[in-house]
């Protein structure tokens, strides 16, 4: 070998050791960025050498990005082609505008065979669902496709304070917490018309109208409505069942079932529950580890109960959460695949569920004792008992393509009909203005 490629040879070798040794990683390893909010991401930290350890070719580089950041700040640089990560955890609340703008791989490919999907819960999957983007065609739709892994699983029920509400439902000559709309609003007057001349009074419910998560997750799916239809073109919240999902919201303030607060510009809600103002909440399984954290002085005195529905065939609730996701320009996209299946496993699910609450979207990780297990915090009660009944009767929420839609339109359209707006003229004007901007 002549004398001056032997230089090159021992220069590159030399570079190549010093590299190593100083970057932690050797030059044959792919670094893949995952991009997540702090739960997942410290998940993943404490998992993490397990995954390299099994795929010794792969480090996982973990960037913890602020929630309220995450979507814009992976959509921009998926959009520049610059520093795409290669996975990320995105929410059911805006994931939809990433898909429709053809920012994610579909996940349904060679790469995750129909088995390994056997494993989770339908809802959960169907979350995640939505008409192929082609991004050659704009605004063309092809069949549907899974664009996400479900991370863990969000939904509604309600909290109450055993201690305060039986002995009312008692009176009422109810068995347990109603689970129709008619007898949830006779609890809510009785709660009232019980302590109302309390001081402070007390309330069954909190409901603020400025967010729009309770209506979209709990009282549409429970009413039988959908915000959009059912090939994600057009917005259909001002359709009859969804009015009465409206009308209930609205009705359950009028009648001092619920007191109005709004967490943007009150007191933390958690004030109302140790002060007794308001005895039962509407919230996710994640709610039972936030109480046991910041309420220890209200342990065995809450319950849980399902979502009631207008009417019994209707869904109890919404199902959302967080999902996995690949983008469509990630440099790394097998390996990124397989890091997605590490993070699909049982341990993996069971770990982020004790950091969160939140309960895993694998049926196959509910043979856990975990699930079967009486929460001292609710009076011995087996709450995810309840929590699987619920993912069960649930619906899963659509993803959909703008936020604007439910965040800014939809959000506008409820804060106007609590105060005293006419329903059918305030729904009628919002889903016109949704479909404007759906049509953009």
């Amino acid at each position: 070998m002549p004398f001056g490629l032997v230089v090159v040879a021992v220069g590159v070798y030399l570079f190549s050791e010093f590299y190593a040794r100083h970057s932690g990683r050797t030059p044959q390893e792919t670094v893949i960025s995952f991009w997540a909010f702090a739960f997942p991401a410290q998940t993943m930290k404490i998992l993490k050498t397990e995954f390299e350890d099994a795929h010794p070719g792969i480090r996982v580089e973990v960037q913890t990005v602020a929630w309220e950041h995450l979507q814009q700040k992976a959509l921009w640089a998926i959009a520049a082609n610059s520093n795409v990560p290669d996975v990320i955890v995105a929410s059911s609340e805006w994931v939809g505008g990433l898909v429709s703008a053809g920012a994610l791989e579909p996940l349904d490919g060679p790469e995750f065979p129909a088995e390994f999907f056997q494993r989770y819960f339908p809802a959960a999957l169907g979350v995640y669902q939505f008409p192929e983007v082609r991004r050659d065609q704009p605004g063309k739709y092809g069949r549907i496709r899974q664009y996400g892994i479900p991370l863990d699983l969000d939904l509604m029920m309600i909290f109450y304070r055993a201690d305060l509400v039986d002995p009312i439902l008692e009176r009422l000559g109810f068995k347990a917490f109603p689970e129709d709309w008619e007898n949830f609003q006779k609890l809510g007057r009785a709660v009232f018309q019980e302590y109302g001349t309390s001081t402070p009074a007390a309330h069954l419910l909190y409901l603020d109208p400025e967010d729009p998560v309770p209506m979209t997750m709990a009282f549409l799916p429970a009413s039988g409505a959908r915000v959009l239809s059912e090939d994600y073109r057009r917005a259909v919240f001002n359709s009859p069942e969804a009015g009465e999902a409206f009308r209930l919201f609205a009705q359950l303030l009028k009648d001092e079932c619920a007191i109005r607060w709004e967490r943007g510009t009150m007191e933390d809600p958690m004030v109302l529950y140790k002060t007794h103002r308001v005895l039962a909440n509407i919230s996710g399984p994640w709610f039972s580890k936030h109480l046991e954290r910041r309420a220890p002085e209200l342990s065995g005195k809450w319950r849980v109960a399902l979502f009631p529905r207008r009417k019994p065939e209707y869904p109890s609730c919404g199902l959302g959460g967080a999902c996995l996701a690949i983008p469509y320009n990630a440099p790394h996209k097998r390996e990124a695949a397989e890091l997605l299946r590490f993070m699909a496993t049982e341990r993996f699910a069971l770990a982020y569920f004790q950091r969160v609450g939140s309960p895993p979207p694998q049926v196959t990780a509910w043979s856990d004792p975990t699930f079967d297990q009486p929460v001292a915090y609710f009076g011995g009660q087996k709450i995810y008992h309840v929590v699987r009944r619920a993912i069960e009767t649930a619906q899963p929420i659509q993803i959909v393509p703008k936020t604007q839609v439910t965040r800014d339109v939809l959000r506008k359209s409820l804060r106007a009909i609590c105060d005293g707006r006419d329903l059918h003229e305030t729904l009628d004007a919002a889903v016109q203005e949704a479909n404007a901007i759906l049509a953009e």
